[in-house]
């Protein structure tokens, strides 16, 4: 008994931790690169969706509004040189989680035309320190 003990503790101990590790980080869409998700949130919500709709659908996913312009586009960082997107904007708090060994934020910021169409989005994440 005390052998089967030993054997499970030194091998399978560890492969069963480490799994769950695994299971749990992968299960985490807030983990995915920033082109994933953006992909996956135009698959809902495509390029030319009105302002209207995006805030429905943000809503629904019960994401936190940390604004609404619509006097302003967001400013894009990704870009050289750095510039505004749209004539109004939305931006979003997707949520946080804990990266090794810092806190990780997801922010999306939705463009639109004068119009109300979105015409970009931007998704950014952002690592906070201890």
């Amino acid at each position: 008994m005390k052998e089967t003990l030993k054997i499970f503790l030194k091998i399978w101990l560890p492969i069963i931790i480490v799994l769950t590790i695994s299971l749990i980080v992968a299960s985490n869409p807030l983990r995915y690169s920033e082109s994933f998700i953006k992909s996956r949130l135009l698959s809902s919500v495509p390029l030319g969706t009105s302002m209207e709709k995006v805030e429905q659908y943000i809503a629904r996913e019960g994401w936190e509004v940390a604004w609404i312009s619509v006097n302003h586009g967001f400013f894009d960082q990704r870009l050289s040189p750095k510039r505004v997107i749209g004539s109004k904007s939305i931006r979003v708090s997707m949520g946080n989680y804990q990266d090794i060994p810092f806190e990780a934020n997801v922010t999306v910021f939705w463009g639109f035309d004068d119009k109300s169409k979105l015409i970009d989005i931007w998704v950014w994440k952002t690592w906070d320190g201890l």
